[in-house]
């Protein structure tokens, strides 16, 4: 299935409330921002290996044993880091498909929900750095609960009705898998690799730098040639004006993490706010809402329920006028937070 966003969750709310203009020029709008989320996972994914790769290539200073050195480096973002690339892809996925099949839900098109289940639950079981676990058994399990429930949705009762079950059911495990995928990237990606890059850049130009000043110390007696000095404070000059641009490369990146990070925390937010607005503005669920979200899922956890709703156990899966213009509302929020993020990725 072709990624489609990491929160493309909302077209029907612009068209189940109405055909005016402005609303089918905002859902437009919503979908060309929901293309350019696609593509963010694949971006920040690809760039945890490539960001490694990078760093390995400023340990090579002219020397064999430098060389040596890079190469010992390359085979271990090889090892490590390469399939840590592919598998935060597949993690992300699991976010991006789970709104994919949303948006088939609102917009009634049953075509193409098919998640690699096997796939995505290995990845979520096996996803480490040197045996120590990126998503935790309990995110792992969210993961796993999404496809799941989201699946069984589709393949079993394939309702528009069932837009606003799918998110009430499943907000609880959006909350846990997205915070543990984004503090990942914050700590993984933008922070350590992106840092070691730029100590790499630091180190690199620093050598020769280095090399330099005692150079420059020395023809600053006036006995030696002002041209040889002169061409060496401009090789020095040249050397810093490139390390402050390759680390400038490397800060565009983070910003590029950062806004990613921030996307799937607003994602998450989002789909909370719309969780509360197709629950009352409640947080708990009753027992017949967790009797109806066990029904898709393929191993019911047993759930200890709160009271809150047991007086009136009823739930209304229609969208009634107030709720969908609460959602319009957070859904405008929502594209405004997240548009200037996404122009940052991309």
């Amino acid at each position: 299935m072709r990624p489609k966003v990491i929160l493309a969750v909302i077209p029907i709310y612009f068209l189940l409330g109405s055909c005016k203009n402005d609303d089918l020029e905002a859902a437009k709008s919503f979908s060309a921002l929901s293309e350019s989320l696609g593509s963010a996972n694949k971006q920040i994914s690809a760039d945890i290996y490539a960001s490694c790769a990078r760093s390995a290539s400023w340990q090579a200073q002219g020397t064999a044993t430098s060389r040596k050195t890079m190469q010992d480096q390359l085979d271990v973002c090889d090892r490590l880091y390469r399939p840590i690339s592919q598998n935060t892809e597949i993690a992300g996925s699991v976010l991006v498909s789970y709104v994919a099949a949303i948006g088939n839900l609102a917009t009634k098109n049953e075509n193409g929900f098919t998640p690699k289940f096997n796939q995505i639950s290995e990845t979520l079981g096996t996803f480490d750095i040197n045996g120590q676990k990126i998503i935790d058994e309990n995110a792992r399990e969210a993961g796993l609960q999404i496809v799941d429930f989201i699946t069984n949705l589709l393949v079993n009762d394939f309702r528009r009705r069932n837009l606003k079950l799918a998110i009430v059911c499943t907000d609880k495990d959006i909350q846990k898998y997205s915070a543990s995928l984004y503090n990942f990237i914050d700590s993984s990606y933008a922070k350590y690799l992106l840092d070691t890059e730029i100590k790499q850049i630091n180190g690199y130009f620093g050598s020769y730098i280095g090399q330099v000043n005692p150079q420059l110390t020395r023809l600053s007696d006036s006995k030696y040639n002002p041209q040889d000095f002169n061409t060496l404070q401009e090789r020095q000059t040249l050397l810093e004006e490139q390390e402050r641009a390759e680390i400038n490369k490397v800060i565009e990146r983070k910003k590029q993490g950062s806004a990613y990070i921030a996307t799937i925390r607003s994602t998450a937010d989002f789909h909370h706010k719309l969780k509360r607005i197709f629950n009352g503005d409640q947080e708990e669920i009753s027992s017949k809402q967790t009797q109806k979200c066990n029904k898709y899922r393929s191993n019911p956890e047993s759930q200890n329920v709160q009271s809150t709703y047991r007086q009136n156990d009823s739930w209304n899966e229609e969208i009634t006028t107030s709720e969908l213009k609460q959602a319009k509302k957070a859904t405008k929020e929502y594209i405004d937070k997240v548009t200037p993020l996404v122009n940052v990725i991309n």
